[in-house]
């Protein structure tokens, strides 16, 4: 694990400056997120909310992602494991390094995914989505092409 911040944490600490909420504990029955735009490390159109505990952070974390139809995230991994679930929508995962639309697989409302920490996978949204995703912090985005960072742009 190296010891270095990755630009990309950048994104969890965007969604802190953004002032987005960081419950220590809470029932959501979708009123009263607080959606925002998604941080710069991710591509532009998304918004995101912060359900439970603080994705910047060491320790357990729930947010959610709404996605645009056709809205899509380059190959690219994480330092911790990712946990996501499609709340509604049709949501696409594949893995590589590259995109293969030919190995995207899709994802309802229900449909649940891991994805080790390390490994390269890619995203797209099929129509609009509403996915949350969970795991331990913190959060951090690692593209596989650096080029394909959009907080480098």
């Amino acid at each position: 694990m190296s010891r270095s911040i990755p630009p990309a944490l950048a994104c969890v600490a965007a969604a802190a400056a953004l002032g987005l909420p960081i419950p220590a504990r809470a029932v959501h029955g979708g009123e009263g997120m607080q959606w925002s735009d998604a941080p710069p490390t991710l591509p532009k159109g998304a918004k995101m909310a912060v359900l439970q505990g603080d994705p910047a952070k060491a320790g357990p974390f729930v947010i959610r992602l709404s996605a645009p139809a056709g809205y899509k995230v380059p190959p690219h991994s994480h330092s911790q494991a990712e946990n996501l679930t499609v709340i509604s929508g049709s949501f696409q995962v594949g893995m590589g390094d590259k995109v293969n639309v030919k190995e995207l697989k899709t994802m309802g409302p229900g449909a649940f995914g891991s994805i080790p920490g390390g490994t390269n996978h890619y995203a797209m949204a099929k129509t609009a989505a509403v996915v949350q995703i969970h795991g331990e912090g913190p959060f951090d985005i690692k593209y596989a092409n650096p080029s394909d960072d959009p907080s480098q742009k």
